[in-house]
C-alpha cells in the first residue's frame, strides 16, 4: 500500500480505535446460596456454612451477592434488584450492604419502598406490610468506583 494511503487509514482508524476504547463502567455478579449446619470437629461442634445443594421446608439459606467493577468509570446510580427465589420467604431485618440503601417490593419489584411506607390488605384492610409479604429487594449503592467489590446479601426460610 502507498505510504499517502497509509497515513490516510492511519487517521481514519484513530477515532474507531478511540470509541471502542471508552471508559465505561462494568459490574460482575454472583450469587451463592448456603446454609448454616452444625458440624463436631476435635470433638467440639462448630456451625459452618456449606453451599446449598438442597434444602428442606423450614431450613434458612443464606444468599450472598458479590459485586465487583470491573470497568475502568465509576458506576453510578446502582441498584441491585433481587427477587425472592421461589419457595422462600424473607426474614426480618437480615438484609445487608454496606453502604446501601434496602429497599422492599410487595407488588413483584414493580415498586420499591422503605419497610414503613408498604402497605398491604388484609381482611379488607389496610395494613403494614411485614417481612412474608416481600417479593423482591432493592439494594441502592449509589457509586462503585473502578476495581471496588462489595457483598449484599439477605437470610430467606424455605416454605
Amino acid at each position: 500500500m502507498p505510504a499517502k494511503y497509509l497515513a490516510a487509514f492511519a487517521l481514519l482508524a484513530l477515532p474507531l480505535v478511540s470509541v471502542s476504547a471508552q471508559a465505561k463502567p462494568e459490574l460482575q455478579m454472583n450469587m451463592t446460596a448456603e446454609k448454616e449446619v452444625t458440624v463436631t470437629e476435635n470433638g467440639k461442634k462448630a456451625v459452618k456454612r456449606v453451599p446449598a445443594q438442597s434444602s428442606a421446608p423450614g431450613e434458612v439459606l443464606i444468599y450472598t451477592l458479590n459485586y465487583k467493577n470491573v470497568g475502568d468509570e465509576k458506576a453510578t446510580a446502582v441498584n441491585v434488584d433481587n427477587p425472592l427465589p421461589n419457595g422462600t420467604r424473607y426474614l426480618a431485618n437480615s438484609a445487608s450492604g454496606n453502604d446501601a440503601q434496602i429497599n422492599f417490593s410487595i407488588d413483584g419489584g414493580k415498586t420499591y419502598a422503605k419497610p414503613d411506607q408498604l402497605a398491604v390488605q388484609k381482611a379488607g384492610k389496610k395494613a403494614k406490610a411485614e417481612a412474608p409479604d416481600y417479593t423482591n429487594i432493592r439494594w441502592v449503592l449509589g457509586e462503585v468506583k473502578p476495581g471496588q467489590s462489595g457483598q449484599l446479601g439477605f437470610r430467606a426460610q424455605v416454605e
